[in-house]
């Protein structure tokens, strides 16, 4: 094991102070590595340089907003929830709004305008008059969570949330409006009132600054087609990571851990990636604690995380994905309560290819890397056609005739974890795949 064991056994005291030092390692590990929600602390904030000076340039350019999209798990939401800290806004002036499938641009600016301090007699809609903040930092920096009752201003709204209003009670306000998951929001009606108040905004040179953000590949799928918008919202779209800002994520965490992940781990846990944060995190995470148990043994033990730390916090990772993967990936390859291999192999064959869309021929040809020979194409278009299906859970897209793709594009990181695992625990690391050979800059052993 990493850092070696202690001489002889721990005495009690000893035991406490390592069992201590132990739940340290691991409250700091949940502050540098979270995959499970967004990051809340600008030290531990990776990459992005470029997109963070574009958004600190776009809020305060008079008269502008800015709207933040790409795909899931690339890392909007952290981006945004820091937003107020990289446009030098004040936090108790940030207006966090998460939107769901039932949002309408009511529901949504009651709860702005109720963060604001101001309550809207609107269609029964009412505030607690209670919200939640972070109050300070504790000893290793973990945020704490106050409730504060504010004194609120009560207003008779009429039938709707007019821009007037918001206009009147916001727009002088040096304060900044984020609207998250805005992609969830299914009322048409809602797209072109948004679209309307931003250009009132912008218009009246208002100081209140409105950020939306959500899963789109383009700002019109995102909140419609509106021209008027052309001027006054600023289009941030955030592409899958690269393999130097991942690798930022983890010498982030190295250094507040005071782990060390060998440089061979590290380049293959970023390759597996596949330019997602959120697997770097989760793997990273996991093959850290695997490693601080070393700490129970011997608190002062220098820690490491190499191959068995890895293979286990891959196994863990895994394990602890968000569900809607493995949820899907095993309703994709199930048949008569059997994993099926040709469906197995199918997916494998997509997550190997370095291209996100997938011919067939390439297809089969990946299939053959597994087999040892590659089938005809032929072969298995029924079956590409059910992981088109809903009855396979859409796992796969077809984009054209004779080529596919994933449809949410998490599975192919989650796919090659699979295999990754496959190979480690069973096949004694025989496959080398394409896409770990790919070089990282600044890996070393």
């Amino acid at each position: 094991m990493p850092g070696g064991s202690a001489c002889g056994s721990l005495g009690t005291v000893e035991k406490l102070d390592a069992r201590k030092t132990y739940l340290d390692y691991l409250a700091r590990c949940d502050q540098a590595f979270r995959p499970y929600v967004p990051i809340d602390l600008p030290e531990f904030f990776a990459g992005r340089v470029a997109h963070v000076r574009r958004l600190e340039e776009e809020i305060n350019a008079p008269g502008r907003h800015v709207a933040i999209f790409g795909e899931r798990g690339v890392g909007k939401t952290s981006l945004a929830r820091l937003a107020y800290f990289f446009v030098k806004r004040d936090e108790e002036r940030t207006h966090f709004v998460r939107c769901s499938k039932a949002s309408t641009f009511d529901t949504v600016f009651a709860e702005v305008l109720a963060s604001a301090g101001v309550e809207v007699v609107l269609s029964g809609v009412e505030s607690e008059g209670e919200q939640e903040g972070r109050l300070g930092i504790g000893s290793i920096g973990a945020a704490v969570i106050r409730r504060s009752t504010r004194t609120y201003r009560r207003i008779d709204a009429g039938p709707e949330i007019t821009p007037k209003l918001l206009i009147d009670q916001m727009g002088n306000r040096n304060d900044l409006i984020i609207i998250d998951e805005y992609d969830r929001v299914e009322d048409t009606a809602t797209h072109t009132r948004l679209a309307e108040l931003i250009k009132h905004f912008s218009d009246a040179g208002a100081t209140c600054k409105f950020l939306l953000v959500g899963v789109a590949e383009t700002l019109t799928e995102l909140i419609g087609k509106h021209e008027s918008l052309s001027r006054s919202l600023a289009q941030i779209k955030l592409d899958r990571m690269s393999d130097e800002e991942l690798l930022q994520i983890i010498e982030k965490a190295e250094a507040h851990l005071r782990v060390s992940f060998k440089g061979e781990i590290a380049r293959r846990l970023i390759r597996l990636a596949d330019g997602f944060p959120y697997f770097v995190h989760l793997i990273g995470r996991h093959a850290a604690r695997t490693a601080g148990e070393e700490l129970l043994k011997n608190p002062k033990a220098n820690l490491v995380v190499a191959e068995q730390e890895y293979a286990a916090g891959l196994h863990l990772a895994i394990e602890n994905a968000e569900h809607s993967l493995p949820d899907q990936y095993q309703r994709a390859i199930i048949t008569t309560r059997r994993p099926s291999e040709k469906f197995t192999l199918i997916l494998w064959a997509m997550a190997l290819s370095d291209e996100r869309e997938v011919q067939v021929k390439d297809v089969a040809q990946s299939i053959g890397f597994f087999t040892g020979e590659a089938p005809k194409p032929g072969g298995f278009n029924w079956n590409l056609g059910e992981l088109v299906s809903e009855k396979r859970g859409n796992v796969l897209t077809k984009v054209r005739e004779g080529w596919y793709k994933f449809a949410n594009p998490l599975m192919r990181p989650y796919v090659r974890s699979l295999m990754e695992r496959e190979n480690i625990h069973y096949r004694g690391m025989q496959w080398e795949f394409p896409f770990m050979k790919s070089p990282r800059a600044g890996a070393t052993d």
